[in-house]
């Protein structure tokens, strides 16, 4: 029978390494991941996995750094003052030709048929504007220079034979869109939901749709939309990170998907608009997270025929495809 001396060695032991294991445990942090984004409703799967724990679950420490601007999430992420950010997928490919080293890694929101569309393009009733030609000489409000905003109009203008020269470009935050057609500051919006669903529902507007989607091949094909990127160097050094923050991304977005209650409440709460406005808002929506060639070179091929993007590169060096 084993000596009191000698079982006390082997509690003593025990103890040890239940300490050890302990402080094994303890001393390993999650992998923080700051990403550049603001809250809106494209990206309800980002801040209802954080609610849920699904990014902690995946061993990943999330800090949102808050921007205004896809242009100023490209900025936070070359200066390294976040690791991830979120744009319309015209953004990093501009800052790529513009020779920032930032890849696209994620897909967030595709538009496609039959009525999968995030960007609209909207007149007030006061403008006159029934068509695209019917713009020259009026004012387009974008939300940035270098966005989708700009290529959709652009684009939209190079089809009706309008030059971009011959409308006037006012800068306007999408918060600010709808009360600036309202005041007939501006004749045009190129916007998003929820300013979309605030602009339909003000009759003092009259909105009128003239075009929906980033490119007007939206309507035949699946153009990704919105996108989140980091540099080449974060991705070499942190792809099972990214695939991991995808994936808990991924998690959040079925369930949504599959809950409508749950999707019209995040709505709600993030937008701050009243139920009615919330319940026309489109959910967002993708094929696949993972980027693929076909859903981005129609947005690039555009940007050089508007002449929106001057310096061209090989388009697969703005993809990294990962095994979501």
């Amino acid at each position: 029978m084993p000596s009191t001396s000698h079982q006390a060695r082997v509690l003593a032991l025990a103890a040890a390494m239940l300490w050890t294991a302990t402080l094994a445990i303890t001393a390993h942090a999650a992998e923080k991941v700051r990403v550049a984004n603001f809250t809106n409703v494209v990206v309800a799967p980002l801040f209802h996995a954080m609610d849920k724990g699904y990014f902690k679950q995946a061993d990943i420490e999330i800090e949102i750094v808050k921007v205004a601007t896809g242009a100023a999430s490209v900025s936070a992420v070359a200066s390294a003052q976040a690791d991830v950010g979120w744009a319309a997928a015209t953004v990093p490919m501009f800052a790529r030709s513009n020779g920032v080293p930032v890849k696209i890694f994620m897909t967030a929101d595709q538009e496609g048929p039959p009525d999968h569309y995030g960007t609209h393009i909207t007149a007030s009733a006061k403008s006159g504007i029934n068509t695209f030609a019917d713009i020259k000489g009026k004012t387009v409000m974008i939300n940035a220079f270098g966005t989708a905003g700009e290529l959709a109009i652009r684009e939209r203008l190079q089809l009706a034979g309008v030059s971009w020269d011959d409308v006037k470009k006012v800068v306007v935050p999408f918060p600010q869109m709808p009360a600036a057609l309202e005041l007939g500051n501006a004749d045009v919006a190129v916007t998003i939901f929820p300013m979309q669903a605030a602009i339909m529902a003000n009759k003092a507007i009259g909105g009128k749709v003239l075009g929906r989607g980033n490119l007007s091949v939206s309507g035949k094909q699946v153009v990704t939309a919105s996108c989140y990127f980091a540099t080449d160097t974060w991705l070499a050094k942190n792809q099972k990170v990214a695939i991991a923050f995808g994936r808990a991304y991924q998690r959040a977005q079925k369930e949504i998907e599959a809950d409508p209650k749950l999707r019209l409440e995040l709505v709600m709460k993030l937008s701050g608009m009243e139920r009615a406005v919330a319940e026309t808002v489109p959910p967002s929506w993708f094929e696949s997270l993972s980027v693929t060639k076909a859903s981005i070179a129609p947005i690039y091929d555009t940007l050089v025929r508007t002449g929106m993007m001057t310096k061209t590169f090989p388009i697969d060096d703005v993809i990294a495809t990962l095994p979501f």
